[in-house]
């Protein structure tokens, strides 16, 4: 299918969104959207499982890296004393 739509078959901390045809509603019963990503974010926003972002083809992670494993971003250096420590980005 062209269209994505929740999943309401299934309890909402399972669900994800589905565009598989036949439709099992009536066109106009229940939301549709043009991609998955704004499905999951309009219908399932501050899902704590997860679940509908995790079956996006290419799904966020919770620790984002660049490739190499390398972060792009700098943080502080906590475990050193303050007059020695500086930033990391390891």
């Amino acid at each position: 299918g062209l269209l994505w739509y929740p999943d309401y078959e299934t309890a909402w901390s399972d669900a994800g969104c589905k565009n598989e045809l036949p439709l099992p509603f009536t066109r106009g019963d229940r939301p549709e959207y043009a991609t998955h990503l704004e499905c999951c974010k309009n219908a399932y926003g501050g899902q704590t499982s997860g679940k509908c972002l995790s079956e996006l083809a290419s799904p966020p992670t919770t620790s984002p890296t660049i490739s190499g494993g390398v972060i792009d971003f700098w943080y502080p250096d906590y475990s050193a004393a303050w007059s020695d420590a500086g930033c990391k980005n390891e």
